[in-house]
């Protein structure tokens, strides 16, 4: 059983509590006033607390003057090691319940922010857990009013650094709201377009010519075999891009080399991704599959000839299209790794404007390309 926020069932096994082991990286006054607030005066409390992320000096001096009011111990981690766990262990009856996850005993964490908790009620697993809290409680120390004063010399800073960094943070999740918002609003002008192309009196021509032009790309190439591929006749089909014709004289000398790339371009067993990089830029693999020459353009071509309803023409004209429709990949992707994702967002734009193919779509796109 998992919970998004600790507030309900925390609080239910907090006011049964007759010992409480508390183990967070990030302790605030107002997380220790939930704690005091719901805990039996008369419980024992054990906290292991961390002061790698920002903990509050003024929870911890609560807490030091609880250590001599009432049955509270606390210490302070001071292992080499980033202190980072969320670990909540009460025991009641003899019962044990303990809350595992994402949640710091901050307000935010029990309160408000997304986090995710486990609740676990198995008995070995809870008996672990305190096995676990006293190995960690072999590299800390006691909490002391020294430690205390010495630690918000430095907390001060720290807070104003965090503050910064969350308004930092603040700041690229507006802009990249931002950029969400114009990108999914250009792809909605696109789609609106192409709804209108799909309805359009053409349409119906238009899906023929595709289909003739990709049952002449096969023909050319004799596809699926690639027997007898002829080059001269593949190179002179400007349907679904125009190619440069430079290679066709390397292609020519060398059609079993010509033959095996196409072979492994249509190896559905192989990510498409793969198919497109070990073709275009792996050329570590013995010249088994790349051919000098060779272009995205040629090679995008090949692949909607074979599956029109799962690869699209990639050429100057239909980048420049999406691209203007708000498609945008990270940086350090590869050119396969392009093309794949490209594919998927083209795929969802058939599926949504009711276009048959990425082949019929590719006309479109050259349609409403700004160059």
């Amino acid at each position: 059983m998992f919970t998004q926020n600790l507030q309900v069932e925390l609080k239910n096994e907090l006011q049964k509590a007759e010992e409480i082991w508390i183990a967070v990286a990030l302790l605030t006054k107002q997380g220790l006033k939930f704690i005091q607030e719901n805990a039996p005066i008369s419980s024992k409390q054990n906290y292991i607390l961390g002061v790698d992320m920002p903990t509050e000096p003024r929870a911890l001096r609560m807490l030091d003057k609880l250590q001599y009011e009432s049955p509270v111990i606390v210490k302070i981690h001071s292992d080499k090691a980033f202190y980072h766990p969320k670990v909540y262990l009460i025991k009641s009856k003899k019962e044990y319940t303990a809350f595992v996850g994402s949640a710091n005993c901050t307000k935010g964490g029990l309160f408000s922010n997304v986090e995710l908790s486990f609740i676990i009620r198995d008995q070995t697993a809870c008996l672990g857990l305190l096995d676990w809290y006293k190995k960690i409680e072999e590299n800390t120390l006691r909490l002391s009013t020294t430690f205390i004063d010495e630690y918000a010399l430095i907390y001060e800073n720290r807070k104003k650094r965090k503050q910064e960094e969350e308004r930092q943070v603040k700041k690229t999740k507006s802009k990249i709201k931002a950029e969400h918002f114009v990108a999914m609003r250009e792809r909605k002008a696109l789609v609106k377009k192409l709804k209108k192309y799909r309805r359009g009196k053409d349409y119906d021509r238009i899906k023929l010519k595709r289909a003739n032009d990709v049952n002449a790309l096969r023909k050319s190439l004799d596809y699926p075999t690639f027997n007898k591929v002829n080059v001269d006749e593949f190179f002179d089909i400007w349907a679904l891009g125009h190619l440069i014709a430079i290679p066709k004289p390397t292609l020519k000398s060398d059609l079993e080399k010509f033959r095996r790339l196409l072979r492994s371009l249509i190896d559905e067993n192989v990510d498409i991704a793969v198919r497109m990089d070990r073709v275009l830029k792996q050329r570590n693999i013995k010249g088994k599959y790349y051919i000098r020459g060779v272009s995205e353009a040629l090679v995008s071509k090949v692949l909607t000839a074979h599956a029109p309803k799962k690869y699209f023409v990639k050429n100057d004209k239909s980048i420049s299209t999406l691209q203007d429709h708000g498609l945008v990949f990270p940086r350090g992707l590869s050119k396969g790794q392009k093309y794949k994702a490209t594919n998927n967002y083209l795929i969802d734009i058939c599926r949504e404007t009711e276009i048959e193919n990425l082949a019929i779509l590719d006309y479109y796109l050259y349609l409403e390309s700004p160059n």
